[in-house]
């Protein structure tokens, strides 16, 4: 299959679990079938993707993957201009519309993780009683097929109440383990809780799912004559982990009713496809019984229970702990549960996170302090906790009126995740305070903020979270300034990592982030910021004709603003207009000032258009600077290491930027490269087994360590640090190029 071959279609595409890529699959199909279009599946198989789902051949039949399906090679050509069916509103588009786009080779994606896709035109209830029948287009393979006809029949007049217990690489896999999950992970207790309920009824009948099965066995203790596991109803038959999946869900649709963790695309698929009922366990409880399911969990992680199945497990629970403790006015039983469990060896990153939350939560904003000196001291963490601990670290630095140690937070936390609602929040807790300005922060265009705010998603979402965590000297109606700052994560893409989700890449996504902007700042319509702020999103969308046009119109109308001169050269970098470009950058340079992102900004423009000399020069000149960028730390590392003689040079900017972001894997492994070429083999691999051994290497890490070592002749070095990793290194040596 070729990317053209795509043209016209409906494409489902999902890249995490199985209830997510079937929903994405049958809602595709009914949308082809209804208007008479073909349909395609974009099915993710590299990378992290979760075993069961690895091989579509473990569910399909091998014809229809080979007519239907094709991996991420052609998804990724094909992303960007997808219009995803989720921007399809009534807004912008009518039935006709629709037809006349596929008609002209318009290709749409179905990528809701959950629910019945409906299209502005549609009636909801006729497309989601109609919706289950189109499973019938799948072609499943032949063991598959055999046992959804036997599921059917054993389950044809019984009224089974399904639980689903979510577990999996939320508590076993590194990476994702040092994630909280609280929308999928739900503890024990509140499944035990509910099912005494449920079994006071003497005619009821469970029927148990879990990606771990000891949960179900430990439920089925409750009563083993009616609570059963998949195996004790259909038989112990062997599967491959994708069939098996599968046909769990499948089961667990034909279920009157069930209950499970508030979100779960395997969950909400089965109830999709089964027209059954679906509820969040823990919002079936009456208050007193959750509060009881909550005591008897907090009791268990109090005596450090053995049910505890390992650290991920514990982990997870700790989030509904501090929810507890923090309800109940007992935030210091939370914390003391929480600090021995590290003592003990927990390693997950968000505990910090955690605990800050307990601090703010308790009126204890400085104990914040304690525990970022504490985060900064193990070896590695996830930047989403980190991103948090150094937000509400900034917020009492804020209230404590320490500006440059609240500048330098939000900077660490801005970098680690730029698209966070917390991170949003407390820029605008800072920006009301005067701490971030144009001057010592990314710069942006201050006529850019409004009262109250809330143009992009995650801006409403920020401020109504920071709710919770008002700190004192910051009263909520004083928090009147805002600021779009995904604008400014566009802008500064360059100096501000690559941490972005595909709102930013994906063109239906932007042209409704455009409606949202012109919609939500009609106030300013015409003028020069609104303009500009348009023809950013014009960029991001492919229109750099109409990006031009808004650039230069602004510039017209604000001649010396820096941030619009800036603006103009991406447009032109974009259309390989250098020259003018460059002229362009370094009017808004001039304009502004000497400032480490424009600095960087032109850095990076002249070494693309091999104007090295003076590349070098301002990279000498940010080395020399003191400033808080992170991304610039990087690059000016990443560039000196070019130079044996500024080798160490380049180790001086890397450690800059670990004290900003200490612990970031990307800069640690940066590090590593910088030490391996300076002949510090050993330095190196301390770094990267910390790396390993702190859960935070991917395949492709390891790829990389590989072709470091090998170039030194240690290719057995970088075999032993892949053995003590989740992957194979016969893997690594294959994606390596072997």
């Amino acid at each position: 299959m070729k990317a053209s071959d795509t043209a016209g279609c409906i494409i489902a595409h999902r890249n995490d679990g199985m209830g997510a890529r079937i929903i994405a699959m049958l809602n595709a199909v009914r949308v082809a079938k209804d208007y008479d279009l073909p349909y395609y599946v974009g099915w993710t198989t590299h990378g992290r993707t979760r075993e069961e789902v690895r091989d579509p051949s473990f569910i399909f039949d091998p014809a229809y993957i080979e007519e239907k399906f094709f991996d991420v090679e052609i998804m990724s050509e094909i992303y960007e201009d997808l219009i995803d069916l989720s921007t399809v509103d009534e807004r912008h588009w009518d039935e006709a519309k629709f037809r006349k786009a596929a008609a002209k080779g318009k290709s749409f994606m179905s990528g809701a993780a959950m629910g019945v896709t409906v299209l502005p035109w549609e009636d909801e209830a006729d497309v989601t009683a109609r919706l289950p029948g189109f499973m019938d287009e799948f072609q499943f393979s032949a063991p598959v097929r055999e046992m959804v006809t036997k599921i059917i029949d054993v389950f044809a007049g019984k009224k089974l109440t399904a639980y689903h217990i979510r577990r999996g690489d939320i508590i076993h896999d590194p990476i994702a383990s040092n994630k909280l999950w609280p929308n999928k992970f739900i503890p024990r207790e509140f499944y035990e809780q509910h099912l005494a309920l449920t079994l006071q009824d003497p005619a009821a009948q469970v029927l148990c799912f879990s990606d771990t099965p000891i949960e179900v066995e430990r439920l089925k203790e409750a009563d083993p004559d009616r609570v059963m596991g998949f195996k004790d109803l259909l038989g112990d038959r062997e599967f491959t982990t994708g069939a098996r999946d599968f046909l769990e869900l499948y089961a667990m649709s034909r279920c009157k009713q069930i209950f499970g963790p508030p979100s779960s695309a395997f969950s909400q698929t089965a109830m999709t496809i089964g027209g059954c009922t679906l509820e969040a366990v823990q919002d079936a409880l009456p208050d007193t019984e959750e509060a009881a399911a909550m005591d008897r969990m907090t009791d268990r992680l109090e005596a450090k229970s053995d049910l505890f199945l390992n650290m991920g497990d514990v982990g997870q629970c700790l989030h509904f702990l501090i929810e507890h403790q923090a309800a109940k006015g007992n935030s210091n039983r939370a914390k003391r549960i929480i600090r021995a469990y590290m003592e003990d060896g927990l390693d997950k990153s968000f505990a910090y996170q955690l605990l800050c939350e307990l601090s703010v939560t308790a009126g204890e904003l400085d104990y914040c302090e304690r525990v970022r000196d504490l985060a900064y001291a193990r070896p590695v963490y996830v930047d989403d906790s980190m991103a948090y601990v150094n937000c509400y670290s900034g917020i009492n630095q804020l209230v404590q009126g320490n500006w440059a140690a609240a500048h330098n937070r939000i900077q660490s936390a801005v970098w680690f995740r730029p698209l966070e609602p917390a991170t949003h929040g407390v820029q605008n807790l800072a920006l009301t305070a005067g701490v971030l300005t144009p001057q010592n922060f990314y710069p942006f265009d201050p006529d850019m903020v409004r009262q109250k705010g809330g143009v992009f998603p995650n801006g409403k979402k920020a401020l109504g979270e920071l709710n919770q965590f008002v700190p004192l000297g910051h009263k909520e109606g004083a928090r009147i300034d805002f600021h779009p700052w995904d604008l400014v994560v566009r802008d500064w893409r360059m100096s501000m990592g690559k941490r972005l989700n595909r709102a930013f890449t994906n063109k239906s996504k932007i042209a409704k982030t455009i409606s949202m902007l012109e919609r939500s700042f009609s106030k300013i319509e015409g003028t020069a910021p609104l303009i500009s702020a348009l023809g950013v999103l014009q960029r991001g969308a492919g229109d750099l004709e109409a990006a031009l046009a808004s650039q230069r119109l602004a510039i017209e109308l604000a001649p010396d603003s820096a941030i619009y001169r800036k603006r103009m050269s991406d447009v032109l970098f974009e259309t390989d207009n250098a020259q003018t470009a460059l002229m362009h950058l370094e009017k808004a340079a001039e304009i502004h000032g000497e400032h480490p992102a424009y600095m960087a900004e032109m850095a990076q423009r002249f070494w693309k258009v091999k104007r090295r000399d003076e590349c070098a020069k301002l990279h000498d000149r940010l080395f020399e600077m003191e400033h808080d960028f992170v991304e610039i730390h990087l690059m000016n590392a990443d560039m000196l290491r070019r130079d044996e003689g500024r080798w160490e040079d380049a180790l001086t900017a890397i450690n800059r930027a670990l004290t900003l972001a200490h612990g970031s894997q990307r800069l640690m492994s940066q590090k590593g490269r910088i030490l391996m070429l300076m002949g510090r083999a050993e330095e190196a691999r301390e770094l990267y087994e910390n790396i390993v051994d702190w859960g935070q290497g991917t395949e492709h890490t390891h790829v990389e360590i590989l072709r470091q070592f090998r170039a030194l002749g240690r290719e057995d070095i970088a075999e032993g640090l892949t053995n003590r990793s989740i992957y194979d290194f016969e893997l690594v040596k294959e994606m390596a190029g072997d």
